[in-house]
């Protein structure tokens, strides 16, 4: 089968910058069988050739100046490349046009969140076109399915979840690395501090106001605590915004006990996880997935988050973490820190059992579920084709 992969646009594949979309396009591509011939279509960087081919992968690259004269470049090689399969990774309005061109080619829509389908991004009127016209969705938990079913009216037989995975190996050699210690020496961390830490986006959306305000109270009865924030505003940004600005103001009175790190590229992510010993991600939005918490857990650490979204399909709570409603944190992650650290067994436990959920969400199942997908519809399409040659033998 011939698959075509068409990415946002705004970042490349493999990621430079980090961004998630593009990182789940390329850890999933690697692990689809050597019989599937797969067509990344992404932007043009200084980092990679315009083209390349990895194994049974190709990447196209098209300069991005624009979400349609992106688009079009890549319709141009669809009509001399014809694949069985076309995904469109979370730009539901690209359908439209590739839909108008490849009326029988099947088209897929992989969301990773709702924001792209919001009124704010495609009018509901072009929102109701592409559910009828799309051949099927897929989104990355079943929150997010249920979501689009009642949102958008999708039909169930018509959108199907599929978890997206980690690869754990690097999280866990990352353990016995040298460059762990340096880091941590970097960030004047003693060996007997406790670390929480946060990894993400600077938004409000991901709670780090909640997590700044209900770790004074962990400070406040914990003077080897100690928090650590690795992030910037976006992908690969670190531009001191009102939020960021905010944040800064509500750690100032921890003095040391706060260390900023700006945005880290996500290949060197499984060393910084190594810095904390519990991760939070204290999410005030419907996060869809939110990875994250999936990484810390192949680093075998303890998740406190929030029951929002898709996270308790990853994250169960009192086994591979905590699960506390943003609002009650202030009052409860003091205790449950309290806790972890005077019963040990209990932290490690849970980061064992944390270890052992993250293998659960393998990239090779992701890819094993996008091709089932993928399969039902060529094979729906193929028998539509042969139906009336049979008719006609029959006659």
């Amino acid at each position: 089968m011939h698959i075509a992969i068409i990415s946002p646009g705004p970042f490349s594949v493999p990621p430079v910058k980090g961004s998630s979309v593009e990182h789940d396009i390329d850890e999933v591509t690697k692990m689809m069988d050597p019989e599937h011939q797969v067509t990344i279509y992404t932007r043009k960087c200084a980092t990679y050739p315009k083209s390349s081919v990895e194994e049974n992968r190709r990447f196209v690259r098209y300069r991005y100046n624009g979400p349609k004269p992106y688009l079009q470049k890549i319709m141009n090689h669809l009509r001399r490349h014809k694949p069985d399969v076309i995904m469109v990774e979370n730009r539901p309005q690209y359908v439209l046009a590739l839909k108008r061109r490849f009326p029988k080619i099947p088209v897929f829509v992989n969301m990773h969140s709702h924001v792209y389908a919001s009124p704010a991004m495609i009018s509901p009127q072009k929102m109701r076109r592409v559910v009828r016209i799309a051949d099927g969705f897929i989104t990355n938990s079943e929150y997010l399915r249920r979501y689009f079913m009642t949102k958008c009216k999708i039909p169930a037989a018509k959108i199907q979840a599929v978890h997206l995975g980690v690869d754990v190996s690097p999280y866990q050699q990352a353990k016995l690395h040298y460059t762990v210690k340096k880091l941590r020496k970097q960030l004047d961390l003693l060996p007997e501090h406790r670390v929480l830490f946060y990894a993400g986006r600077l938004i409000r959306a991901k709670g780090v106001h909640v997590l700044l305000r209900a770790f004074r109270k962990v400070s406040e009865q914990d003077p080897l605590a100690r928090l650590v924030i690795v992030g910037g505003t976006g992908y690969g940004s670190n531009r001191l915004n009102p939020y960021v600005r905010e944040l800064k103001k509500l750690a100032k009175p921890l003095g040391d006990k706060v260390k900023f790190v700006k945005f880290v590229p996500s290949a060197q992510m499984p060393l910084y996880y190594q810095i904390g010993d519990v991760v939070a991600t204290p999410s005030v939005w419907q996060e869809a997935f939110c990875r994250v918490n999936l990484e810390a857990m192949a680093s075998g650490k303890p998740v406190i988050t929030t029951p929002r979204g898709g996270i308790g399909e990853v994250v169960t709570h009192q086994g591979s973490g905590f699960l506390i409603p943003p609002k009650a944190w202030k009052k409860e992650l003091p205790s449950i820190w309290e806790g972890l650290w005077k019963h040990p067994q209990i932290k490690n436990e849970m980061g064992k059992h944390a270890l052992s959920r993250a293998k659960q969400f393998s990239w090779y199942a992701t890819a094993q579920g996008y091709l089932r997908v993928f399969e039902q519809s060529v094979q729906k399409r193929n028998a539509g084709r042969t139906q009336p040659n049979e008719l006609l033998r029959a006659g």
